[in-house]
Formats: structure tokens, sequence, C-alpha cells
């Protein structure tokens, strides 16, 4: 929710820059590099990020029981 504020179920290039940037993280950071995120995670190239594309994104590969 705090990276969703319009509660639209998905997660923008533009909505995750705000967040970086209201959250003094990233200096640098730029939209292209958040376009770039959401494109390699994004598994139905609609150009958002879904909430399984955003849990690939943050949980790691190697534990299977986390993922689950």
């Amino acid at each position: 929710m705090r990276l969703d504020r319009n509660q639209t179920g998905f997660l923008t290039p533009k909505q995750i820059l705000t967040f970086i940037r209201d959250n003094g993280l990233g200096k640098g950071v730029t939209e292209a590099d958040c376009y770039y995120i959401v494109k390699f995670f994004d598994s139905d190239e609609d150009g958002a990020l879904h909430y399984p594309d955003f849990m690939q994104m943050l949980l790691p590969c190697s534990n299977a029981k986390l993922r689950a």
C-alpha cells in the first residue's frame, strides 16, 4: 500500500520512483531505471507489476519455503 498509493493493484515505474524519492533511497535513480526493473519482472508484459511480479522481485529464489 505504501507503493500503490492509488490502490490500483499494480505498480508502475513512476510509482516505484516516487516511493524511492519520498523515502530518500537510491539517489540518482531515474524513471528509466524503474522502467527497466518493471520490464524485467513484468510477467504479462502490461507495463506494470502485479502482486505476484512484485513478490518475484522481492523474495529470494533459493528459499522454496519462503516463496510458498
